[in-house]
């Protein structure tokens, strides 16, 4: 782990090795044994600006994510939805690129959004448990009380995510 946000999430550099037949990356190994991945999603975004989020689990399903970039770039978002929490709807953001090596491990409480940085990013998706539409929830990315800044305009999102509703609209997240 090189870093930890909000005392829950946390950044890893993913063990990596290259010689002349090309790189071999270890997503899972002994830095990231405490994740127990169940299911695992290869998104694929032809397009630069390609948006996912903010997308949260409610708390009597909780869903941990690991999340990495394979190919290309894309910058990640954490948002802490944590109603008790003294950084309640901050957020952070870093990039993942397949240059830097890093992933992110997202635990339940907290929000999650994506936007491609470059075309043909591939993102791999790994969670803890498998999941169950029922129990997943989304906020407005252009919610006020978040404040989101984007780095790029968004070229492509589904109209799952540009129908979410406000937090002012969903009340208090996490309860």
């Amino acid at each position: 782990m090189i870093k930890e946000i909000f005392g829950k999430v946390k950044i890893y550099r993913l063990h990596s090795r290259v010689d002349n037949r090309g790189s071999l990356e270890y997503v899972f190994d002994e830095n990231t044994a405490c994740f127990n991945a169940r299911e695992t999603r290869i998104y694929s975004m032809p397009k630069e600006g390609t948006f996912f989020g903010i997308h949260y689990r409610e708390e009597s399903s909780p869903m941990t994510k690991f999340v990495t970039v394979i190919k290309g770039r894309g910058m990640d978002y954490v948002i802490d939805l944590r109603k008790d929490s003294s950084t309640y709807l901050q957020w952070e953001s870093f990039e993942l690129s397949e240059e830097n090596t890093l992933a992110v491990l997202i635990p339940a409480g907290f929000g999650h959004a994506f936007i491609s940085l470059q075309n043909d990013t591939i993102q791999l998706y790994s969670v803890d448990r498998s999941g169950n539409d029922a129990y997943s929830k989304h906020i407005n990315y252009m919610d006020s009380q978040i404040g989101l800044k984007l780095p790029v305009p968004i070229s492509e999102i589904s109209d799952y995510d540009l129908s979410a509703p406000f937090v002012s609209e969903r009340g208090v997240v996490g309860e």
